[in-house]
């Protein structure tokens, strides 16, 4: 027990003797601060999960943080460089997009309609006709009892086709697919 003790208080000596050197070290090489602090998070957990393999001797440890500092920086430039190109194919999709569908009035009117729905009623709307998920599934996604998605869906059109009038857009076009908006998947 006592060695231990003696383990969990020298790695403590160790992070509070370099936590500075180590947080201006991310600090230094990530843009932003959030970056570098979620950085510093990280190594402190790795350094925590591996304080067995961290060398005694103060600048040896000294050494192995920074090390171990430099490899959490790298990952964390490859994830955020992922990150970049993922979220960049979404906006030229997002765009692309756009151009194929050009909004129209009856589709922003349908927009704010559902938006302006309880959230978890448009989320539900927005998964079976925007996503394509069949009603149970969606009622899986939302934790709800199928039957109770079913009736939901089904109230949800009722409200919207009163709120936007019978004959508009809400009857036959989807904002992304142009399918059903509120005649299928009841």
């Amino acid at each position: 027990m006592r060695s231990t003790t003696t383990r969990a208080s020298a790695f403590d000596d160790l992070i509070r003797q370099n936590e500075d050197d180590l947080s201006r070290y991310f600090q230094r090489r990530l843009l932003d601060g959030a970056d570098a602090a979620d950085a510093f998070g990280e190594l402190l957990l790795t350094a925590w999960r591996l304080r067995r393999k961290i060398p005694a001797d103060p600048v040896a440890g000294r050494m192995w943080l920074f090390a171990t500092a430099r490899n959490v920086m790298l990952n964390s430039r490859r994830t955020a460089t992922r990150r970049s190109a993922a979220v960049q194919r979404l906006a030229d999709e997002m765009r692309s997009l756009a151009a194929t569908f050009p909004p129209d009035d009856e589709l922003m009117d349908l927009r704010g309609a559902i938006a302006a729905l309880p959230a978890d009623d448009a989320e539900l709307v927005r998964l079976v006709y925007w996503d394509g998920l069949r009603s149970h599934e969606a009622a899986q996604v939302l934790g709800l009892n199928p039957s109770t998605a079913r009736s939901r869906l089904s109230r949800v059109k009722q409200h919207l086709r009163s709120v936007l009038g019978p004959g508009t857009q809400a009857d036959n076009a989807n904002p992304a697919t142009r399918g059903s908006v509120l005649g299928r998947h009841a």
